[in-house]
C-alpha cells in the first residue's frame, strides 16, 4: 500500500504521537512485527526521526506504548459486549460475552493483535503496559471466577486457561486467514463450547481438578532413603 508522508510540521501537540502509532499499525499489517522502526514510522509521519524519538526514545518504547493501546482497547472491547447484555443476563452469558468481545477485538485490531504476545519486543517493565495487561486479564478473571461461584482455584483457573487459550486460538487462526472460520455462526459456536466446557454441560463441566496423587508409604520411604544416598 502506497503511503503519502504528511508535511513537515503538520502535527500539532499530541497528534504526533497518534501518527506514529497508526504508522506501527500499517507497518505491522504490511510487513510484520519485525519491520517496524522509529525512522520508519517517523518518515511515514512526515517528520524526521529526531522529531519522533521524544515521544517514544526508541522501538522498544514504541512498540510498548502501542501494545499497551491493544490491551486498553481489549479490555473495553470485552467490556462492551458484557454491557450490551440484557440485565438478567446469568454468568455464563457474561463469560461468553467476553469471548465474543476477544473475538471481536482481535478480528478489528490485527496488528494490535499480532504484536501484544511478543513480549520480546516490549518493555515488560512499563507500569503503564502492565497496568493495562492487569486490566485486561481481570476482564475474563472475574468473568471465570463469576461463572463458576465457590469453584477450587486451582480448577477455576484452569478453566481460565483453556477459555482464554481456545478464544486467543481461534482468533489467531482466524487472523492467520483460515478462511471458512470467518463465519460469525463458527465464532459463536465456539464460544458456546468454550463456555459449556469451563462452566458445564459438556466437556470438563464443573468437577474439581483432581491432585496427583500421593505416592504410597513404601514408596515414599523409598524416595527418601534415595534422597540421603541410599539405594
Amino acid at each position: 500500500m502506497a503511503v503519502t508522508p504528511k508535511g513537515a510540521g503538520r502535527h500539532h501537540h499530541g497528534a504526533l504521537r497518534r501518527a506514529l502509532l497508526d504508522a506501527v499499525a500499517d507497518i505491522v499489517r504490511e510487513a510484520g512485527p519485525e519491520a517496524v522502526s522509529l525512522r520508519e514510522c517517523a518518515r511515514r509521519a512526515g517528520v524526521s526521526h529526531s522529531a519522533a524519538a521524544p515521544h517514544f526514545g526508541d522501538k522498544r518504547g514504541l512498540l510498548t506504548a502501542f501494545v499497551t493501546e491493544g490491551e486498553a482497547r481489549l479490555a473495553a472491547t470485552m467490556r462492551a459486549e458484557v454491557a450490551a447484555l440484557p440485565a438478567e443476563a446469568d454468568a455464563a452469558a457474561r463469560l461468553a460475552a467476553t469471548g465474543r468481545g476477544y473475538i471481536g477485538f482481535a478480528q478489528a485490531n490485527p496488528a494490535h493483535f499480532r504484536l501484544m504476545f511478543r513480549t520480546d519486543l516490549i518493555d515488560r517493565g512499563d507500569p503503564a503496559w502492565r497496568a493495562a495487561a492487569e486490566d485486561a486479564f481481570a476482564v475474563l478473571d472475574q468473568a471465570m471466577a463469576a461463572a463458576v461461584p465457590g469453584m477450587d482455584p486451582r480448577a477455576r483457573r484452569a478453566r481460565l486457561a483453556l477459555a482464554w487459550s481456545a478464544v486467543h486460538g481461534f482468533s489467531t487462526l482466524r487472523a492467520e486467514g483460515v478462511g471458512a472460520l470467518w463465519s460469525p455462526q463458527v465464532a459463536e459456536d465456539v464460544v458456546g463450547l468454550v463456555v459449556a466446557a469451563c462452566v458445564g454441560g459438556s466437556g470438563i463441566g464443573r468437577a474439581s481438578v483432581v491432585p496427583p496423587p500421593r505416592p504410597s508409604p513404601a514408596k515414599r520411604g523409598r524416595e527418601s532413603r534415595s534422597g540421603r544416598g541410599g539405594a
